[in-house]
C-alpha cells in the first residue's frame, strides 16, 4: 500500500508543478492564468457531454499508456504503439466489414484482429531484438512510417470505399461496441469498460504472476535474470507480442466504438502520448488511467481554450511537454541507473 501512495504524491506532484509552470506560461504570453485553468476544467469536465468526451479520448490512452508501461516494466522501449493502433484499427475495419454474423461472433473476431495484428508487429519488433540484437526503439519507429503509410495506400486504393475521404467502408452493426452512456454527440461505448478491465488484468500479470515477476526481474537486472534461469529471449518477444497487441485493441476499440471505419490519418497521436501516459503513470498499471484522463482532458478542453479564451490549442502540447520534464527531472536518478542498466545488459548480450 505505501509504495502506491508514493506513486499517488508522484503524480500529484508532477501534475500541479505541470500545471504551474503551464499557467506560468501563458502569463508571460499576456493570457490569464485564472482563466486557462477555468477553461480546462469547464472544456473538460464542466458536463456531462465534455465528460464522456474526455473518457472518450481517454480510452485509447489507457491501453497505449499500458502498452508502454508493460514494455517499460521489461526494460523494453515500445514507441511502436502509434503503427501498432493504426495496424489494429484497419484490421478489426476488415474484419468488421465482412458479412454480417452473430454479435456474439463478429465483435470479438473484431477485437481479436485488432489484438492479433498490433501483437503481430510487437512480436516482430521483440523478435529482432532477441535474435538479431536491433535495437526496439529504432525498429519500432521504422514500423510506425512502414505501417502508417501503408494503412493510407490502403484506405486510398484497394480497400478504399470510394467516397471523397480516404476510408474503409462502416462496419456492420453486428460488429460494434455497445453505447453505454451518451449525451449531445458524445457517445462512449463499451470500450472504456473493456480498457479498465485490461487495466486490472496487466496489473495482476505484472505483480500477481510468476510470468510478471519473470518480466519485472528482466527489467531490473537482464544479466541477473539469465542467470536466475530465465529465458529472457524467450520473455522479450512474448512481453513486446503483448504490448503491441494491447496498443493494437486499442486501433480496434476506436473503429468498433467510435467511427466505425477505418481513414486516413486515424490517429492523432493517441500512440506516441500513450508514452507520456506511461511516464506519468509510473509505469504503473493502477495509475495508468488517471494518467490517461488527464491527457484526455487536455485533448477535449484545447478547442474550448482557443474559441473562449483565445489561447492558443498548442498550450496543451506544452502542457505534455512539461508533464514529461517534470517526470524526468524528479526521477533522473531512475533514468540514469535505467540507462545504466540498459548499456550492461547490451554489453552481456554482446559476451
Amino acid at each position: 500500500m505505501i509504495p502506491l501512495l508514493k506513486r499517488a504524491r508522484h503524480l500529484l506532484f508532477v501534475l500541479l508543478i505541470a500545471l504551474f509552470l503551464s499557467g506560468f506560461i501563458v502569463f508571460l504570453s499576456g493570457g490569464s492564468p485564472r482563466l486557462f485553468f477555468l477553461l480546462l476544467y469547464t472544456g473538460s469536465m464542466g458536463d456531462k457531454e465534455v465528460f464522456l468526451s474526455t473518457l472518450i479520448k481517454a480510452t485509447p490512452l489507457i491501453l497505449t499508456g499500458l502498452s508502454v508501461a508493460i514494455a517499460l516494466q521489461g526494460g523494453l522501449f515500445n514507441i511502436g504503439a502509434e503503427g501498432q493502433l493504426y495496424l489494429g484499427g484497419l484490421a478489426s475495419a476488415i474484419v468488421g466489414g465482412l458479412a454480417p454474423l452473430p454479435p456474439p461472433i463478429h465483435l470479438p473476431l473484431v477485437l481479436l484482429s485488432s489484438f492479433a495484428a498490433g501483437a503481430l508487429l510487437g512480436f516482430l519488433a521483440g523478435w529482432l531484438r532477441a535474435r538479431r540484437g536491433a535495437h526496439e526503439v529504432i525498429t519500432t519507429i521504422m514500423l510506425n512510417y512502414i505501417v502508417i503509410y501503408l494503412t493510407g495506400y490502403l484506405v486510398r486504393g484497394p480497400l478504399s470505399a470510394g467516397e471523397a475521404i480516404p476510408k474503409t467502408r462502416e462496419i456492420a452493426s453486428s460488429a460494434s461496441l455497445p453505447i453505454i452512456a451518451e449525451a449531445g454527440s458524445s457517445q462512449l461505448s463499451f470500450g472504456f469498460i473493456i480498457a479498465i478491465v485490461i487495466v486490472f488484468l496487466a496489473y495482476l500479470y505484472l505483480f500477481k504472476t510468476p510470468f510478471g515477476y519473470e518480466v519485472r526481474a528482466m527489467g531490473r537486472n537482464r544479466r541477473a535474470a539469465q542467470r536466475a534461469g530465465i529465458d529472457v529471449g524467450r520473455r522479450m518477444i512474448s512481453l513486446m507480442a503483448l504490448a503491441g497487441g494491447l496498443s493494437g485493441l486499442a486501433g480496434g476499440i476506436e473503429v468498433a466504438g467510435l467511427h466505425h471505419t477505418f481513414y486516413s490519418q486515424f490517429s492523432p497521436g493517441y500512440g506516441y502520448d500513450g508514452i507520456a501516459v506511461a511516464l506519468l503513470g509510473g509505469n504503473h498499471p493502477l495509475f495508468v488511467p488517471f494518467s490517461a484522463l488527464f491527457f484526455g482532458a487536455l485533448r477535449t478542453a484545447d478547442r474550448t481554450l482557443q474559441l473562449e479564451g483565445g489561447i492558443p490549442r498548442d498550450i496543451v502540447l506544452i502542457v505534455q511537454a512539461l508533464v514529461i520534464i517534470v517526470v524526468c527531472a524528479r526521477n533522473w536518478r531512475f533514468f540514469a541507473k535505467l540507462i545504466r542498466r540498459r548499456k550492461g545488459n547490451e554489453i552481456a548480450s554482446s559476451n
